[in-house]
């Protein structure tokens, strides 16, 4: 039995392999964004796909942080957050937050222009959207936890083409 069978009965017997697991949730484009927050915990940021709205009553977005990371913590611990959705030209500001150039968080913000939104979280002047919020909810679900944020502030910029990650790799499309 092949792990990508189509057969209905083949699938419900396939062993869920977290390698097969990943490849297959790689074949689902997402955009690209930062999150950041700055407060008590310190300002960070880090590179994210799982996000997404919630509610327009009251007004409110999601996002997934792995629980081990640095970010996880002051978020959690500065009340906020800002999610900032990439457009195309910001490959190099997702590399940096995603850590893929070893740079401590000044030399990450250094890598774009960022202005403090109401809640005092840096948004990316450039970003295609950047949504500002202030925790209401966290749940854990296995290794991540899933933050609910009421959205405080919230600016965008005139459509253009967005950074979407799928496949391992970067593509772009007009939003």
């Amino acid at each position: 039995m092949s792990p990508s069978s189509s057969d209905p009965a083949d699938q419900a017997r396939l062993p869920l392999d977290m390698k097969i697991f990943r490849e297959a949730m790689s074949r689902i484009a997402a955009a690209v964004h930062v999150v950041t927050t700055d407060g008590p915990a310190g300002r960070m940021g880090a590179t994210v796909s799982a996000a997404c709205s919630v509610s327009d009553d009251p007004p409110s977005i999601l996002i997934c942080l792995n629980r081990e990371t640095r970010i996880h913590g002051a978020v959690l611990k500065n009340r906020c957050f800002c999610l900032n959705t990439l457009s195309d030209d910001h490959e190099a500001i997702s590399d940096a937050f995603a850590g893929r150039e070893n740079l401590d968080m000044p030399d990450r913000f250094a890598k774009g222009d960022w202005i403090p939104l109401a809640t005092g979280c840096p948004a990316l002047d450039s970003a295609r959207l950047s949504v500002d919020c202030d925790v209401f909810s966290v749940t854990e679900m296995g290794t991540h936890s899933i933050i609910v944020g009421t959205v405080a502030d919230l600016r965008m910029t005139d459509p253009g083409k967005s950074l979407l990650y799928v496949r391992r790799g970067y593509k772009s499309l007009d939003t």
